[in-house]
């Protein structure tokens, strides 16, 4: 998706791939009409930026890497698999002074924007409650064994670590304050427990209750083995004023309560990007914005829009660690 957006910005271009196996980067090359880089080495020459795509694992190291080499980072989250390796890049990233954006592109869904709108103009009033929700089924679907499904996937390719992570973000986003990891409570499912019959290590439903650090409260569930009539993104929140919900199965439309009394508010969605059979509406546009903004950003040393930083992908990794800790006992259950 990423090569795709850089497509639809006139500022950007593709200059080349980097894979540790030849024959994809060459195969991704030849695809999108750019070069195949033989290392990482040779690839920083001839760059301005690097975006990171590589295996959850691998994301700390190669973000680092393109740091010291002076580039500016786009980092798909996770940004790291652990608290004190988020935290060091994030110090370097700080004092770069280069343009280091996280990949939480759920931000740039327009009815995310819309959403923010309507809180920051106080037409919901102060809110007291949100619950989001986003259920997909590819626990279901993918069925053969990989990474993902191992102890390597344990912190980051769950439900909770591969979708949650963009949730708890948006709650951050939206509601302009962190999650108060103290105050969660968790619950961790396996409901595919083998693939090509060997063990799966990591969830595929999560359940959070908690709230913010400014006292709203909050239900977060995410889901990789929901039926088709479940998949979605849902997002309902509750303020003194009106009650708010949205589900990605209304397409531009979503729905606001005052009294007894419901009413539909529309938003307007641009495409320029078309989305991926599965995913909710939208989703692929939001490479596109998050593309234009971290371009903009590079370009001109700032961003206009909702663009995530580095200091948001270490806040969130935070949150995650502590919800996967021992120390919160999370049930995991159907091993």
């Amino acid at each position: 998706m990423h090569l795709r957006a850089i497509a639809t910005v006139p500022e950007a271009a593709a200059v080349g791939v980097y894979d540790l196996d030849p024959g994809k980067a060459q195969e991704t090359a030849d695809r999108f009409g750019c070069r195949a880089f033989a290392s990482t080495a040779e690839m920083y020459r001839h760059v301005d930026a690097v975006i990171v795509a590589s295996p959850n694992h691998t994301h700390a190291d190669y973000a680092e890497e393109a740091l010291r080499n002076g580039k500016h980072v786009l980092c798909e989250k996770p940004m790291t698999t652990t608290v004190a390796e988020a935290e060091r890049v994030t110090r370097l990233a700080e004092a770069s002074g280069l343009v280091c954006a996280m990949g939480f592109n759920y931000r740039f869904l327009d009815v995310i924007q819309e959403i923010g709108l309507l809180i920051d103009r106080g037409d919901l009033g102060p809110v007291l409650f949100a619950q989001v929700s986003l259920k997909r089924g590819s626990a279901l679907t993918r069925t053969h064994f990989t990474w993902r499904d191992s102890d390597l996937g344990r912190s980051t390719s769950g439900s909770l670590g591969d979708l949650g992570v963009h949730l708890i973000d948006m709650l951050h986003h939206l509601l302009k304050s962190p999650v108060d990891s103290d105050t969660c409570r968790v619950k961790l499912q396996i409901n595919v427990p083998q693939k090509e019959g060997r063990e799966v290590k990591v969830d595929d439903y999560a359940f959070v209750s908690g709230n913010l650090e400014n006292g709203v409260g909050f239900n977060l569930i995410t889901s990789k083995s929901s039926p088709p009539d479940e998949l979605g993104f849902s997002l309902s929140i509750i303020g003194t004023h009106k009650e708010l919900s949205y589900h990605s199965s209304d397409g531009s439309v979503y729905y606001l309560k005052s009294r007894v009394a419901w009413e539909q508010g529309t938003f307007e969605r641009g495409e320029h990007l078309a989305d991926p059979p599965g995913e909710i509406a939208g989703w692929g546009d939001t490479f596109h914005h998050q593309m234009r903004e971290w371009t903009h950003a590079v370009t001109h040393g700032r961003s206009k829009g909702p663009l995530a930083g580095f200091g948001d992908g270490m806040r969130t990794q935070q949150v995650l660690n502590r919800l996967l800790s021992n120390e919160q006992q999370p049930a995991l259950i159907g091993r």
